[in-house]
Order: structure tokens, then C-alpha cells, then sequence
């Protein structure tokens, strides 16, 4: 029988904070860090300049990168 279950998509959430403020929002999958500063300056706009930490995680779907890659399923 086959697997019923949609593939899993890696997620990659950024969590930015600003003065008395936290703001957290999701990468598109193959965004580079230029699309990251893109979205924090324009944050920075709206929110009163740099963020003073930025936290990033990574999404992976638990399964190896040469599976991702291939589309292979394991």
C-alpha cells in the first residue's frame, strides 16, 4: 500500500527581534540570505530600525538531502 501522506516541505522560520517587539515570519524554500536582509530592512522600516537578534531555523523534512534533492522517497 502506498503512502497517503503530501510530501514533506522544509520550512524555514525567522524570528527577528526589535525594540519591545518580536516578529516571526517564514522564508519561501530557496531563499538566500539576500532575501533574508530584504525582508529585515523592510521590517526595519515598520519597526524602528535593525532588529537587535535575529534567530533563523533552518526547516528539513528529517529525510537525507540526497532524497530532497532527487525527489526520491524513501
Amino acid at each position: 500500500m502506498g503512502n497517503n501522506q503530501p510530501p514533506e516541505i522544509p520550512v524555514n522560520q525567522v524570528m527577528a527581534l526589535f525594540a519591545g517587539k518580536a516578529i516571526s515570519f517564514s522564508l519561501a524554500a530557496g531563499a538566500t540570505f539576500a532575501d533574508l536582509v530584504d525582508s529585515l530592512n523592510h521590517l526595519g522600516d515598520r519597526h524602528g530600525g535593525v532588529p537587535s537578534a535575529v534567530f533563523l531555523r533552518i526547516g528539513t523534512t528529517g529525510r537525507p538531502i540526497s532524497c530532497l534533492q532527487s525527489g526520491i522517497s524513501e
